[in-house]
């Protein structure tokens, strides 16, 4: 497309689309999963980036609290 470019990378992206039941857990010992790496897309809406937003809005309030409150593991 560009006069004298080359590619240097390919890319491709895989859409998990197990439903509820695919999810996997969610937080271990010091990190959670969020977002498309947690399976989180809605697969009939094609809603992935709005639930990788939410998801991570909603963990990193639920960090906070636990934080602030004192009952944080870890």
């Amino acid at each position: 497309m560009l006069e004298g470019g080359t590619c240097v990378t390919y890319g491709a992206r895989a859409i998990n689309a197990g439903g509820y039941f695919s999810i996997p857990k969610l937080s271990f010992p010091g990190g959670v999963l969020t977002g498309c790496g947690a399976g989180l897309l809605n697969v009939a809406k094609i809603k992935g980036t709005h639930n990788a937003m939410k998801s991570g809005m909603v963990a990193a309030q639920t960090i906070y609290n636990s934080v602030k409150e004192g009952t944080a593991e870890g």
